[in-house]
């Protein structure tokens, strides 16, 4: 590690966004959907608002320098795809309005971008249960929550052995976590918007 980092880039990126992270759980439709008690109009809305910030964020990194510098395979780590799978189960086959987003210049600040995608795979078991008494059993209406399913360990791994090669020198890791922090704030604008739920 070199001198002057106390902690592994991970922790730094946990840490600078861990205020973030806490008020996005507060958003009342995410209490709702941790909680069990989502409606299923409200969670199909929520796929929908979720697939307009996915679907922008994909676009937005495969304009990004490429990350497979870094080991990360950008394709496999697709997700936009199951929110529609999910959606059009729901009955909803209307295209998504696309979040604003900011570019990304450089490899770091993807990277810290890519690190919001990923983070949110972590919980997605526990949301998918969640559905039990709203789902039937079985992957439909949820593929999005199951994320990379059977993979999912080793995707994690991945990503988190990039960020530490990345984040192991200073102006980069300083990069990439500006790069988490401005799309959690553009997550966060999103779902927080009077109309996103309506």
């Amino acid at each position: 590690m070199p001198d002057g980092f106390a902690v592994s880039a991970r922790a730094a990126l946990r840490g600078a966004t861990e205020a973030v992270h806490l008020r996005l759980h507060a958003i009342p439709v995410f209490e709702a959907l941790a909680e069990g008690r989502i409606t299923r109009a409200a969670y199909a809305a929520l796929l929908r608002r979720k697939l307009g910030f996915h679907a922008a964020l994909e676009a937005r990194l495969a304009e990004a320098p490429d990350l497979a510098s870094l080991g990360v395979d950008l394709a496999a780590r697709r997700r936009s795809h199951l929110l529609r799978a999910d959606l059009a189960w729901l009955g909803v086959t209307s295209e998504a309005e696309p979040a604003p987003l900011p570019r990304y210049d450089t490899t770091a600040a993807a990277l810290g971008a890519l690190y919001v995608a990923e983070g949110s795979t972590l919980g997605g078991r526990h949301l998918a249960r969640a559905l039990d008494g709203l789902l039937p059993p079985g992957m439909d209406g949820r593929r999005f929550l199951l994320g990379h399913g059977e993979r999912h360990g080793e995707m994690w791994r991945t990503c988190c052995a990039a960020i530490e090669r990345c984040g192991a020198e200073a102006e980069a890791r300083a990069r990439m976590i500006q790069g988490a922090l401005d799309t959690f704030a553009a997550f966060e604008a999103w779902f927080t918007a009077a109309e996103a739920l309506a």
